[in-house]
């Protein structure tokens, strides 16, 4: 059996980091890649997390939990642990959907699967894309397209769409080398 108590009294995360437009993020949080847990360990985390004072939820697309997270997020909503304006929610687009037609739908099927209405912070979770079909884990040496820099230019162009539609406060990169993001820089 596994215990998901975490230390009472965590911090009510006083630290944060300001990011670019402004908004203050917390700078510590939970990170819930945990692909090989078994169905409802990483729900329990999150909101033993949530009841202990985090107040950051990091995720991502390729984990495949978002569901059981955002079941645990409309649990602590409900009962009135926190609200949604005081909780700081990352996730991440996955590289089968480094196409700007296909950004759009990867944060909305997050989205769907957090419960909520918007993210605070969307990544680039990798610059290296792969093919649609490529599973994680799973995927093969023929499912990767490799890194592109006019491919990133249109994805991050699609991650600016989500700003502009208001399904995302803030968006950023995730394991990108500085040259990377530099030359990313130089189309965004």
């Amino acid at each position: 059996a596994r215990d998901y108590n975490l230390a009472s009294g965590v911090m009510a995360m006083e630290w944060t980091v300001t990011l670019n437009t402004g908004t203050k993020a917390p700078a510590f949080g939970l990170g819930t890649f945990a692909w090989q847990s078994k169905p409802g360990e990483v729900a329990k985390v999150v909101d033993a997390a949530l009841r202990a004072g985090y107040r950051s939820i990091d995720c991502a697309y390729a984990y495949g939990n978002e569901g059981e997270i955002g079941e645990a997020l409309q649990k602590c909503f409900k009962e009135g642990v926190l609200k949604r304006e005081e909780l700081f929610i990352t996730t991440k687009l996955w590289c089968t959907f480094h196409q700007r037609e296909d950004v759009l739908s990867c944060c909305q099927e997050s989205l769907k699967n957090l419960q909520l209405d918007y993210l605070d912070l969307y990544l680039v979770h990798t610059p290296i894309a792969m093919k649609k079909e490529a599973k994680f884990p799973g995927f093969t040496q023929d499912d990767i397209l490799g890194y592109n820099p006019d491919t990133e230019a249109d994805t991050w162009k699609g991650m600016e769409d989500l700003v502009e539609k208001g399904l995302v406060r803030a968006i950023g990169v995730s394991n990108f080398t500085i040259t990377k993001m530099e030359r990313l820089l130089q189309t965004a």
